[in-house]
């Protein structure tokens, strides 16, 4: 079953409680405090998977919560730590804070994860009070509870070339012709009722197309099937806008692409700016060609590119391919392009995609800061060790270098070994 969309809660485990407990020997009778710190509490990771496909294993479960960490023991034993919980999404997939919708991670590459949950730390026994005037403490920390938020998860397709349409134009036809994929194919509207990847294979070209439930007139207001996937096209490098070119179908070419259009502008701009190629398709029809050569004459009116094919016959389909690996081809170019021109300028964005800021709201990361917060901020490197040994850093490794960190007010930049306050950001937080 596609499952694109799920909401679950995460719990980190509670840290164990601090022992309170005095050595006790034979000849030793009056031993000192030797209890042991309790373990702290497992946390909870969601990691990017090319296994999974989908989120349906994820809503099986509606809590996902990680185990304590053991209570401290006598002879000054720290009780174990709690394991932590990982689940696993499939790549693409966005994870949301339900509560106040904020962005807390894209996982966009394969093995990324983000720390959803942290455990609780646990309490230190007696033998860490112990001091000069109080040499007997009868006292020790509870464990620290665990963290826990309502998460919003929802993916997003990752393909090269995605296939748009109103109902019944074609797209699951001509995604069978190129592809691998076996979608479900009927002569009536909405025979597609879920996203379906497929894997091309042109020359030396490998190329993953998705293919979305058709679009109707209305769909970026909610109507129809198509507000529910247009999120599935946001990611892909090529959009493919096919028209039916049949005599039969209500809508003109012409028509079919402005409702298209139209409904991409007014549903998300990323759309609109994308680069697209219009495929005319049932070209094997009768009285197709002649609705061709009119959707020619208003594409060269309007500086457009397209194509026309029968994926029935096969007729046009290799110079269909051939112009998608051209186009592919000359927008990876220009990515890399824009790749050294960022380099040049000093900016960290890559292939020209948006900079995300990752921001995390824990509170022991906001302790953690107050412990090392001053006007010059001298105490970097303990504050990266502490992030080391608490476990933050396996998240922030899988962070491309230079993408900013927000934590606690203070905003941070990754150079892929540790994080460097952003200087400017702590003139001004410190005044």
């Amino acid at each position: 079953m596609f499952v694109d969309r799920a909401v679950i809660r995460v719990k980190g485990g509670k840290g164990g409680d601090g022992a309170v407990h005095f050595r006790r020997e034979k000849f030793v009778p009056h031993g000192g405090p030797d209890g042991g710190k309790g373990g702290d509490g497992g946390s909870v990771f969601i990691r990017a998977s090319s296994t999974k496909k989908t989120l349906y294993d994820v809503t099986l479960r509606a809590t996902y919560e990680a185990p304590g960490g053991e209570n401290g023991r006598g002879k000054n034993q720290t009780g174990s730590n709690g394991e932590d919980i990982v689940i696993e999404v499939p790549v693409g997939t966005q994870v949301f804070d339900s509560q106040t919708g904020e962005l807390l991670a894209d996982l966009v590459c394969q093995e990324m994860e983000v720390l959803v949950a942290r455990g609780g730390r646990g309490g230190r026994g007696n033998a860490s009070f112990a001091s000069s005037l109080n040499r007997a403490p009868r006292m020790a920390e509870k464990g620290e509870e665990g963290e826990s938020r309502e998460l919003l998860l929802e993916l997003k397709l990752i393909a090269d070339v995605g296939l748009a349409g109103l109902p019944n134009a074609g797209k699951s036809t001509l995604l069978a012709s190129v592809s691998d994929a076996k979608p479900r194919i009927a002569d009536y509207p909405f025979s597609t009722l879920s996203p379906v990847l497929g894997v091309v294979i042109h020359g030396e070209k490998r190329l993953v197309v998705v293919d979305i439930p058709g679009i109707i007139e209305g769909a970026s207001q909610g109507v129809g099937l198509g507000l529910h996937f247009l999120r599935h096209v946001e990611r892909v490098k090529l959009l493919l806008c096919l028209v039916d070119l049949s005599p039969l179908s209500p809508w003109s070419p012409q028509e079919a692409l402005s409702v298209l259009r139209r409904e991409f502008d007014q549903y998300s701009t990323v759309l609109t700016q994308k680069p697209f190629l219009v495929v005319g398709t049932k070209l094997d029809l009768e009285g197709a060609r002649a609705r061709w050569q009119e959707l020619q004459n208003f594409l060269t009116e309007n500086r457009l590119e397209g194509v026309a094919l029968s994926a029935l016959t096969g007729e046009g389909v290799t110079e269909f391919l051939d112009v998608v690996v051209q186009k592919l081809d000359a927008i990876e170019r220009e990515a890399v392009f824009l790749v050294h021109e960022e380099e040049k300028s000093g900016l960290s964005s890559l292939r020209g995609e948006r900079q995300l800021v990752y921001r995390f709201q824990s509170k022991y990361l906001e302790r953690l800061l107050d412990e090392f917060r001053s006007r010059d901020f001298l105490k970097e490197n303990v504050f990266n060790q502490k992030l080391y040994e608490s476990g933050f850093v396996r998240y922030l490794r899988t962070m491309r270098p230079g993408s900013i960190v927000e934590i606690g007010g203070f905003v941070f930049i990754w150079n892929g070994k540790e994080l460097r306050l952003k200087r400017d950001h702590a003139e001004k937080r410190f005044d």
